[in-house]
C-alpha cells in the first residue's frame, strides 16, 4: 500500500494486492501486479496499470490513465481527461468535458458524460457520448454499439451538432 499527498509524488508497486493514491498535483502511479487499484486527485495525474481487475481512477483535470489488462475500470471527472485500456471487457468512464476513451478490447464499454467526448472501442463494443438538449434543459446520452448504423471497432467517435455518431 502506498499514499503520497504532496505534490510530483511517484508511486509504483509491482505486487499483486497493491493499492496506490496520491492526492498531489503531477502526481504518477504505476502497478503491474494483478488487482491493483489506484487513485489520485490531482491535476496533470499520470495512471497505469498492468495486472487483471485493475481499478483507476482521477478527480483532476487533464489526467492520464492506462490499463492493459483484462475487465479494467477507469474512471476520471476532470476535463480533458484522456483514458485508455486494451483489455477484454474493460470499462471506461469521464464525466470530465473534452475527455477521451479508448477501449480496445472486445465487449469493453466506453462512457463519457461530459460535454464534447470522444470514445472508441473494441469489437461488440458499447459507446454512450452525452450532449446538452437546450430544449429540454437536460442532458441525454447516445449509445452507440460496434456493427450497428455503421460504427467500426478501433475508431474514435463524438457526437455532431445533430447528436449522431460521427467519426473523428
Amino acid at each position: 500500500k502506498l499514499a503520497a499527498s504532496g505534490n510530483y509524488s511517484k508511486l509504483a508497486a509491482s505486487g499483486n494486492y497493491s493499492q496506490l493514491a496520491a492526492s498531489g498535483y503531477d502526481s504518477k502511479l504505476a502497478a503491474s501486479g494483478n488487482y491493483s487499484q489506484l487513485a489520485a486527485s490531482g491535476n496533470y495525474s499520470k495512471l497505469a496499470a498492468s495486472g487483471n481487475y485493475s481499478k483507476l481512477a482521477a478527480s483532476g483535470n487533464d489526467s492520464q490513465l492506462a490499463a492493459s489488462g483484462y475487465d479494467s475500470k477507469l474512471a476520471a471527472s476532470g476535463n480533458d481527461s484522456q483514458l485508455a485500456a486494451s483489455g477484454y471487457g474493460s470499462q471506461l468512464a469521464a464525466s470530465g468535458n473534452y475527455s477521451q476513451l479508448a477501449a480496445s478490447g472486445k465487449n469493453s464499454i466506453a462512457v463519457c458524460v461530459g460535454d464534447c467526448g470522444s470514445a472508441l472501442v473494441g469489437e461488440d463494443g458499447c459507446i454512450a457520448l452525452a450532449y446538452w438538449d437546450s430544449i429540454n434543459e437536460r442532458y441525454r446520452l447516445v449509445v452507440g454499439y460496434v456493427g450497428e448504423d455503421g460504427i467500426e471497432a478501433g475508431k474514435f467517435y463524438k457526437l455532431n451538432s445533430d447528436n449522431k455518431f460521427i467519426e473523428c
